[in-house]
């Protein structure tokens, strides 16, 4: 059994203004192409289909005729379509009966029974074929993306997810497909799993309180396909068997070293998986100046005038996106107009400047007593924050700013008295 497994599509996304949809159509192109040389037996989209509940006509068009292209190009071909985190269930798997005729099985939300209201397990358990034989190969547990309701009351994330796979395990070995290996599809965050410090942009709860142990999540199946984390990896553990495919394309400039593509994956009769990559590299790359950390404006400005000039018959269409870092001493205004302006005629898609302040004083060092602080006059204390800041004294004219407006608040609530170094403020007794 042949399979290829890809997730987190983000169709629809805008990545800092800049409209993606062309490059959304060169990896569905590249992807369609994939399955046309390889021919695997079906398809496996783990989720974030879309990067929004409501996404654009224009992706709900890439999705479906991707969709048809590649039934077409794949006689027999298998497709399961699991909802992620950023989809709407409701509205991904609205065409799930048009769909199922042509062997696309889309699983959006939990269906309920009517009768104990329930989780219908059944309709999450796909038999899955290979191509030419009318005879199951492997069980799919199509899972979508679980929220607090689907499950019951009390139960962690990771216990929900449990659940759902215990219970799943145990209608299918009372079915006439137990026995044979099993897939499973599904979308969450696995704990330990390698993410980006900062820039994410998979949703995660702050703290990890939905990161699932891979041992909660194991069900003895030869082959987990997840979504939700955008690089690509194996999952930390013993035998787990689990894989993010990673993203389609980067989705923040924290991202802009990982590796793209799709999974390949081969499971033999005994339910042993043999696993490998499929490379993809997107039509537009991140870059960053400087590439690593922040640089001082001139050598921005240097490193600008080094980057390729626009050319008249250039379309733009992989022209990087561009982050610039800069490293300031004190405030420049006019610096993001300059930027800019020295951008005009390169070729890049300019994203976003980013300021830094070099690093200041250690904690210890800026610890002062309460009696300290408390006779500091406040043009004293603005002083202080703003060497803190940005490492050089405040300028004079901002101070005499800061004095008039200090003045106009005491003018205008005379009651109040703000304590001048030389004064000595009394707490109120209890």
């Amino acid at each position: 059994m042949k399979l290829i497994h890809t997730a987190d599509w983000h169709l629809g996304n805008t990545f800092h203004g800049h409209a993606r949809t062309d490059e959304h159509r060169h990896f569905l192109e590249w992807l369609l192409g994939e399955l046309e040389s390889r021919r695997p037996d079906a398809l496996i989209v783990a989720g974030d289909v879309f990067d929004s509940a409501n996404p654009p006509a224009m992706a709900e068009k890439l999705f479906y005729d991707f969709l048809t292209d590649a039934v077409n190009a794949v006689p027999g071909l298998q497709i399961v379509v699991t909802a992620g985190n950023h989809d709407s269930g409701g509205r991904l798997e609205a065409a799930a009966a048009l769909l199922r005729r042509h062997n696309i099985y889309v699983r959006g939300t939990v269906q309920r029974l009517p009768d104990t209201d329930g989780p219908d397990f059944d309709h999450l358990i796909l038999p899955l074929s290979a191509s030419g034989s009318p005879e199951a190969r492997v069980v799919c547990f199509a899972l979508p993306y679980l929220r607090a309701a689907d499950y019951p009351s009390g139960l962690s994330a990771a216990e929900g997810i449990a659940w759902y796979l215990k219970n799943l395990r145990a209608r299918l070995d009372k079915s006439d497909f137990r026995g044979l290996p099993v897939i499973v599809a599904a979308h969450f965050y696995a704990a330990r799993a390698d993410i980006a410090a900062c820039g994410h942009s998979e949703r995660l709860v702050v703290g990890g309180q939905d990161a699932v142990e891979a041992d909660a999540a194991a069900c003895g199946a030869a082959y987990t396909a997840l979504g939700h984390i955008h690089k690509p990896q194996r999952v930390a553990g013993k035998d787990t068997g689990m894989y993010y495919a990673g993203s389609a394309l980067p989705m923040s400039f924290a991202e802009k070293d990982y590796r793209h593509g799709a999974q390949w994956i081969e499971i033999d009769n005994e339910g042993h998986a043999e696993v490998s990559r499929i490379d993809y590299t997107p039509r537009r790359t991140l870059m960053s100046i400087p590439d690593r950390g922040a640089a001082r404006p001139q050598e921005i400005f240097d490193a600008i005038a080094a980057l390729p000039q626009r050319q008249k018959d250039d379309d733009g269409a992989t022209w990087p996106y561009l982050e610039i870092r800069v490293e300031e001493s004190r405030p420049e205004p006019e610096l993001l107009h300059q930027v800019e302006q020295a951008l005009e005629e390169r070729a890049v898609r300019f994203c976003r400047m980013v300021r830094e302040t070099p690093p200041g004083p250690s904690r210890q060092e800026q610890i002062e007593s309460f009696e300290t602080l408390r006779r500091l006059s406040p043009l004293d204390m603005a002083r202080r924050v703003y060497e803190s800041r940005y490492h050089t004294p405040m300028p004079a004219p901002l101070e005499q700013r800061f004095t008039q407006a200090e003045e106009a608040a005491t003018q205008e609530n005379p009651t109040t008295t703000i304590p001048h170094a030389h004064e000595d403020r009394q707490d109120n007794p209890m």
